[in-house]
């Protein structure tokens, strides 16, 4: 009985310690890219901070070639500007020149400032599937199809000069998004109509906005999935079973 107990404990402990992730690293961003209107310099002692300065058309800064999921991006979002109230954020998913190319297909995450004219305030998560036109982007209509709004933020928008932790998380069939250390969205890909997230680089976003800075960018691999963990808790399900019946 006691090895049995003891075997239980071990089981336990490596179900805790598998569910740890690596410990986050800066992301170097000197071989990222840009898609769009935009003008992204670099920048930071360790190039993990990136400035956008330009206030025009949707465009994106991200590694290309690459596969995120799994991983989780994190760092600080702000926009250095009294100026204008339009859109910052994220893309996941993302494949060099999908943008206006009408063969889209990513995930967008974006936050405005405030209303204005048919673009809404506040944060959401959207998937993109074969835009063209930025008016998409703007109304999220046609090509860009709005799939949830933040729990707390869905309809607050951005402050100037002000500076917000984010942490996203990217998995096939999970997105999460943490503004300030609070989860505002939360979607799976059935959420989205998808069997499954598309793989593809994780990328910021800007649209009609200049002088945002995303900030200390790091990433974190999610090392275990949640079959795996859930296999370990059957095996504990069968065991107290067992211990059961021999008593």
């Amino acid at each position: 009985m006691k090895k049995t107990f003891k075997l239980l404990s071990v089981l336990c402990l490596a179900t805790s310690a598998s569910l740890l992730s690596a410990a986050p690293i800066p992301i170097d961003l000197t071989s990222w890219e840009s898609d769009g209107d935009g003008s992204w310099t670099v920048q930071g002692a360790g190039n993990d901070s990136v400035f956008q300065s330009i206030n025009g058309r949707p465009t994106t800064f991200f590694e290309a070639g690459s596969n995120a999921q799994n991983t989780s991006i994190a760092g600080i979002i702000s926009v250095e500007t009294t100026n204008d109230d339009d859109f910052i954020g994220f893309v996941l998913g993302y494949q060099d020149g999908e943008m206006l190319s009408g063969t889209s297909d990513f995930m967008l995450i974006d936050w405005k400032k405030r209303d204005q004219a048919l673009g809404k305030g506040g944060l959401a998560i959207s998937r993109v599937l074969n835009a063209t036109r930025d008016t998409e982007f703007w109304e999220h209509t046609g090509g860009v199809t709005e799939i949830a709004r933040g729990t707390n933020l869905g309809n607050t928008g951005w402050a100037s000069n002000q500076s917000y932790n984010f942490d996203i998380v990217f998995q096939s069939n999970l997105i999460q998004v943490k503004v300030n250390n609070i989860l505002e969205l939360s979607i799976t890909a059935a959420d989205a109509g998808l069997t499954a997230f598309s793989d593809g680089a994780a990328g910021f976003y800007n649209y009609s906005q200049g002088s945002v800075r995303y900030a200390g960018i790091t990433e974190e691999q999610i090392t275990v999935s949640a079959p795996a963990t859930l296999s370990l808790f059957g095996i504990l399900i069968l065991m107290s079973l067992r211990l059961r019946k021999r008593r």
